[in-house]
């Protein structure tokens, strides 16, 4: 093989790894506009009224169980502002993220693709102490998990 050949078809394999792959990504706040307006009770950080009602808007129902979801958060963040959140199950069709700290409950959704492993971690901002719940859809069942977050003033960890 000649050298012009050889580097041609090495540079046209690069160039179509680096091509745009198409992405069938929801725009959930178009399609939910409803959902992102959603307001948390400012006085009690620990009512999930508000969760529920977009658990009800996004999955249909708020008949939920718990179970399924392995979900990881701090007891005590120390920052409000970079709060780690991870949580993994075996498989789901659809994820929310919500928290009973700011304004807004929801926080993000995902649509599992069929073969997708749905094991994420994220970090969120949290305004005050709080409630961080994840909700899945794993075969047409509703799951539901959530640990309370006690968020400090100015970082001491008391």
């Amino acid at each position: 093989m000649k050298r012009r050949d050889f580097l041609g078809l090495g540079l046209g394999a690069a160039a179509l790894t680096l091509a745009p792959v198409n992405v069938f990504a929801k725009d959930y706040r178009k399609e939910l506009p409803d959902v992102w307006k959603i307001k948390n009770n400012e006085k009690d950080a620990n009512d999930e009224k508000p969760v529920m009602e977009a658990v009800k808007k996004i999955f249909g129902t708020d008949k939920v169980e718990e179970g399924q979801i392995k979900l990881k958060a701090p007891d005590i963040a120390e920052n409000g502002a970079v709060v780690p959140v991870s949580f993994k199950l075996e498989k789901a069709k659809k994820i929310a993220l919500f928290q009973t700290a700011n304004p807004e409950c929801l926080v993000a959704i995902w649509d599992i693709p069929e073969v997708g492993i749905p094991d994420y971690a994220v970090r969120i901002k949290l305004k005050k102490t709080g409630k961080v719940i994840v909700v899945a859809d794993v075969d047409g069942k509703i799951y539901k998990v959530g640990k309370n977050v006690k968020v400090t003033a100015g970082g001491c960890g008391g």
